[in-house]
C-alpha cells in the first residue's frame, strides 16, 4: 500500500470513529493529500470521500465557506492573518461537519502569531479541523508542536520537475545556468524527492525503480544531514546565491 493511502486510510478510520483530531502537524509538501483529508472530514455521502457532494466539489476547487487556507504575506504569516483564522474558528460551521483552517508554510509563522496561536491550539473550538504544513518539523515552536499530532507525509513523483540525469549534470557542472528562482526551486524540490526515494531503497521498504534515486555512496545519517540542508535551501530558494548553493550542496552530496 502506498504512504498516501495508509495515511487516508488512518484518517477513515479515525472517522468511523468520531476521533479525528483537533490540531495536526502535516510535515511534507504534497498538498494534494490535505485536500483529500479535507474531504474525508467533511464529507457526509460516504465513509472516505464521494467526490461527488457539495461539500467535496467545494473543496475540490477550494472554496468552500467552512475551509480557510492561511498562507504567507509575502515572507511571513502575520499576526493579523492569525487573528481573521481565530475569529473564523469561533464562528458556527455554514454546512460541514467541522470548520477547516490549513496553515501553509506554517514555519513562516512570526513570533507574535505563533504566541496568538497557542491558546487555540490548547483550548481548539468544537468541531475544528486544524492542519499546520510545513517541510521541516524542527522548524516549528516547540511549543506549537507539543500541542499538535505530527504526520509525515510522502513526496509526490508527480511533482518531480527534473529528470534524475538533469539533476545529477547540474550537481557534476556546479553550475546553474538559469536566472529564475522557480527554476531552482524546482531543481532543489527535484534533489529531495530523488535523495528521498533513496534513503527508503536503502532501507528497503520502496517500490521506485533504481532510476528513481541518485545512487549517492551516502550513509544513512549522511543522506539525512544532506535532506536536512536541501529543506534550508529549499525554504531560502528567494534568497540564496544559487551557484553558491548549488557548489554547497555538491560537496555535502560527495559528486565529481
Amino acid at each position: 500500500m502506498k504512504p498516501e493511502e495508509k495515511i487516508i486510510n488512518y484518517f477513515t478510520i479515525l472517522k468511523s470513529k468520531k476521533i479525528i483530531g483537533s490540531s495536526y502537524i502535516f510535515i511534507g509538501n504534497n498538498f494534494s493529500i490535505i485536500n483529500r483529508l479535507l474531504k474525508l472530514i467533511n464529507c457526509t455521502d460516504s465513509s472516505r470521500f464521494c467526490n461527488q457532494c457539495w461539500s467535496c466539489k467545494r473543496i475540490e476547487d477550494l472554496h468552500h465557506p467552512d475551509l480557510l487556507i492561511v498562507k504567507p504575506d509575502q515572507t511571513s504569516i502575520k499576526i493579523n492573518q492569525l487573528r481573521e483564522a481565530v475569529h473564523f474558528l469561533s464562528r458556527k460551521s455554514y454546512y460541514s461537519p467541522k470548520k477547516s483552517l490549513i496553515i501553509k508554510d506554517s514555519q513562516k509563522l512570526t513570533d507574535q502569531a505563533a504566541n496568538l496561536f497557542l491558546k487555540t491550539l490548547e483550548e481548539p473550538p468544537n468541531n475544528s479541523f486544524i492542519g499546520l504544513i510545513c517541510p521541516k518539523l524542527e522548524d516549528i515552536l516547540p511549543t506549537i508542536i507539543s500541542r499538535c499530532r505530527k504526520i509525515y507525509l510522502p513526496y509526490s513523483k508527480g511533482k518531480l520537475g527534473k529528470s534524475r540525469d538533469e539533476v545529477k549534470d547540474l550537481l557534476r557542472t556546479g553550475y546553474f545556468g538559469s536566472k529564475k528562482r522557480k527554476d531552482f526551486s524546482l531543481f532543489i524540490e527535484s534533489l529531495i524527492i530523488l535523495l528521498h526515494n533513496q534513503l527508503k531503497n536503502n532501507m528497503g521498504y520502496s517500490d521506485n525503480q533504481p532510476d528513481d534515486s541518485l545512487s549517492l555512496d551516502l550513509n544513512f545519517e549522511e543522506t539525512i544531514v544532506a535532506l536536512e540542508d536541501l529543506f534550508k535551501v529549499y525554504n531560502a530558494a528567494g534568497n540564496v546565491n544559487t551557484n553558491l548553493a548549488l557548489n554547497l550542496i555538491k560537496m555535502r552530496l560527495r559528486c565529481n
